[in-house]
């Protein structure tokens, strides 16, 4: 046999040999490596066990108690806050959008308008305009805020409700979304979030704006439960008493109640009553 054959043969001898012993050596010093890993792992950490990722309380009740939680409430603040700031953004950019659109309409030259009425049309139209800018912009803006509301509900932690900065955010979402709600003619939604408003603090129940805008959203639904067949009369009544009451305290807070100002809406809404008290005698 050559040498070199002979060479050749031996190792491939010597592999089969000592192969399988050879490979379950080094498995075994991995696995060994592996075992230590995980005991190291185990001294370092006092829990490794649970594997909570990915849980999911079943339980109603541990679902409440996790929302609980401080850190839980921050994040769905923070959300909060972004989607007001978002709203905010597109109401400001609008307003500055329709301030252009005035000045621009103020410098152009209608020399070609003969006509006093071709001026009217022109005007009509320019405001037209300005109107739908507001309302895309409205529209898109009560999205935003209608989920930092949502946002602003979920959060139960005490401590972060308690805090001047979330009652001072949610008076000013509050605001923001009525008044941008009511130019839209949404009245009906502003309601329940004004009778909150009036509930946050001294200051909210002493605003005058807050009840100017609740006698005209109870004035709205005293009106369109009048024209409803189906609708009974102490649901018209319950409006048209919620409307008057928040009129006077509108007037009391700015004019104080011993003024003439506040004597002259007393009348106004006697007369009211009194007209309502005559129509149901005659039904």
């Amino acid at each position: 046999m050559k040498p070199y054959i002979w060479c050749l043969s031996a190792l491939i001898f010597a592999a089969v040999l000592s192969g399988p012993g050879y490979y379950y050596r080094i498995n075994a010093q991995e696995a060994g490596d592996k075992k230590l890993n995980i005991k190291d792992e185990f001294n370092e950490l006092e829990i490794t066990g649970w594997r909570i990722r990915d849980f999911k309380p079943y339980v109603k009740a541990i679902q409440e108690l996790e929302k609980l939680n401080k850190e839980y409430s921050e994040n769905l603040l923070k959300l909060a806050i972004d989607e007001y700031s978002t709203a905010l953004g597109i109401l400001e950019d609008m307003e500055n959008d329709v301030i252009k659109m005035k000045t621009a309409n103020k410098q152009k030259k209608y020399l070609n308008e003969r006509f006093y009425w071709q001026e009217i049309d022109r005007k009509n139209q320019e405001q037209r305009q300005v109107a739908m800018k507001k309302t895309e912009a409205k529209m898109k803006a009560v999205t935003y805020l209608t989920k930092s509301i949502d946002y602003l509900d979920q959060v139960r932690a005490i401590e972060i409700r308690q805090e001047p900065r979330f009652l001072n955010f949610q008076a000013r979402l509050f605001q923001v979304y009525v008044s941008t709600q009511y130019d839209l003619q949404n009245f009906k939604p502003c309601i329940p979030l004004l009778e909150r408003y009036i509930t946050l603090s001294d200051t909210t129940g002493k605003d005058i704006w807050a009840y100017k805008y609740l006698a005209s959203c109870y004035g709205y639904m005293e009106k369109v439960l009048a024209k409803y067949k189906h609708a009974s009369g102490d649901e018209i009544n319950l409006f048209k008493n919620k409307k008057n009451r928040s009129m006077l305290q509108a007037v009391e807070l700015k004019f104080g109640i011993d003024s003439p100002h506040y004597k002259q809406m007393q009348e106004i809404v006697q007369e009211d009553e009194k007209k309502s008290e005559r129509i149901n005698d005659f039904k």
